[in-house]
């Protein structure tokens, strides 16, 4: 290899890297959010009780899921322990692979892994995952920051694809 080239080469796996380093702590700060977002839900909030943030909108109810989103599988949660596992080592995978791609898309990978990770480790240690923040307004199932990170997440991937297809359409 030429010298340039192979500066180029350092230049270019030391920024993988740090992409890849960048995306792993968006995930990290995602999972430790939740996980304490939750830690206070359980620890201030009641079953059964609800605490409202805006009178017939939004309000804090502790909710236990033990199945996946709109409680499918509720009744078979080790089964779903192992499809959420094996989801979160896909998508790790995928994104670590893409991870020299745009911000937007590390972002969102990001995101996703940590709120996915947030809620593998309430289903890992407690059968369960906890939801707390209830829209009263739309009556819409109960969910945690981890739902939030996710959802986020899934926007900055689909805005990151819509930019591609945008390009690709300009040639």
């Amino acid at each position: 290899m030429q010298k340039s080239n192979l500066t180029e080469h350092k230049r270019s796996k030391s920024q993988l890297w740090f992409y890849r380093a960048q995306m792993v702590c968006i995930a990290g700060l995602a999972a430790v959010i939740d996980q304490y977002s939750k830690h206070l839900a359980l620890t201030h909030l009641i079953p059964g009780n609800s605490l409202p943030l805006i009178p017939d909108v939004i309000q804090l109810s502790l909710a236990f899921n033990s199945g996946a989103a709109f409680s499918l599988l509720a009744n078979r949660p080790e089964f779903l322990l192992w499809i959420s596992t094996g989801l979160f080592l896909i998508l790790l995978s995928l994104s670590l692979w893409q991870a020299n791609s745009s911000f937007i898309l590390r972002l969102g990978f990001g995101l996703i892994l940590g709120g996915g990770a947030g809620n593998l480790l309430d289903r890992m240690y407690t059968g369960a995952v906890t939801d707390f923040i209830d829209v009263i307004l739309i009556h819409y199932p109960i969910f945690n920051g981890g739902d939030v990170f996710i959802f986020m997440g899934s926007c900055c991937v689909f805005i990151h694809f819509l930019g591609q297809l945008k390009t690709k359409q300009s040639f």
